[in-house]
């Protein structure tokens, strides 16, 4: 339904005047779900009014174009799959650390990445290798911060399914330097179709699959978690400020990436990620960008240190 247009309705119902109920629609309900969201609770009981009285119109009958289900004020994605974080220590040849199974682990990603559940994903210039990654999307409907675990699912607005797509290439070149990704992922991340909120999802554990070109390359569960929801908020509210509209991913399922399964993707390759109650993200990889800028190795001397040193250019 078009909740604006219900909210204007609703205003007009009780005497306010043409102009001034499209002032306050919008006011209400912006264009962004996450400038909604950081209203209070004003914006959702509306829309818990709205579905409520949905006898009275404002049902959208147009053709319906979803995008990106949440611009997000704040992104970072965890990593609590088991069989998915093994993987990537075991194939480098590395121990697993301890902190994997003393705390969830997570990285800073960029809000300003994510594109539409449909739209093309861009091959940057600098990689020769992009990957998938199947997640759950977990979005804050309030503003959080040091919430217990067993306050953590008040603050819970729903889940939307989440592609943390990867440049597996640059990725794993930037991280031997000791830092999170960052090139290898903040060129693109797909979110969407919906926020579904929790009284929705009905059982235990959540199917979650994957289909390229048309082909299922895995199938697999939520419930294989050692970190819980609740917890994943919990830790990330803790000592700051989460705002309202912030996006918590939860790391790639197992089996949930093109790389654990030792295959690898190409141009034009259509990726169908589907997780059960929250529909389906379709996207096709584009063709690699020309490279504008690549970056030159430092010339180095016999002891290992640059030779070069630069300022400005």
């Amino acid at each position: 339904m078009d909740l604006r247009s219900w909210v204007r309705d609703d205003l007009l119902r009780n005497g306010a005047e043409n102009d001034r109920a499209a002032e306050l629609a919008t006011a209400w309900v912006p264009g962004s779900l996450s400038s909604a969201l950081r209203g209070g609770t004003g914006f959702l009981e509306l829309a818990s009014r709205a579905v409520v009285d949905l006898s009275r119109g404002a049902v959208w009958d147009g053709p319906l174009e979803l995008t990106n289900a949440l611009d997000p004020a704040s992104y970072r994605d965890f990593m609590v799959f088991e069989e998915h974080f093994r993987f990537g220590y075991e194939w480098q040849g590395k121990p697993v650390p301890e902190i994997m199974y003393e705390l969830p682990v997570c990285y800073a990603g960029d809000p300003r990445s994510f594109i539409g559940p449909f739209d093309e994903i861009p091959w940057p210039s600098y990689s020769q290798r992009l990957d998938y990654e199947v997640e759950l999307g977990i979005v804050l409907g309030k503003t959080t911060h040091d919430v217990t675990p067993d306050e953590a699912l008040d603050h819970v607005l729903g889940l939307t399914i989440l592609n943390d797509v990867s440049a597996r290439d640059i990725q794993g070149r930037e991280m031997s330097g000791g830092l999170g990704p960052s090139k290898g992922k903040h060129f693109a991340c797909v979110s969407g179709p919906v926020v579904v909120s929790l009284d929705e999802l009905s059982g235990e554990r959540l199917a979650m699959s994957v289909r390229v070109n048309g082909d299922t390359w895995c199938e697999t569960t939520s419930d294989r978690m050692i970190w819980s929801v609740a917890e994943i908020v919990s830790w990330a509210s803790q000592g700051e400020r989460l705002p309202a509209g912030t996006l918590l991913g939860s790391g790639t399922c197992n089996g949930g990436s093109s790389i654990e399964l030792g295959r690898e993707l190409s141009p034009g390759d259509e990726i169908v990620l589907a997780i059960e109650g929250l529909g389906e993200t379709c996207n096709r990889l584009g063709r690699p960008q020309p490279n504008a800028s690549p970056a030159r190795p430092r010339m180095r001397t016999a002891d290992g240190r640059s030779a070069e040193h630069h300022f400005l250019a």
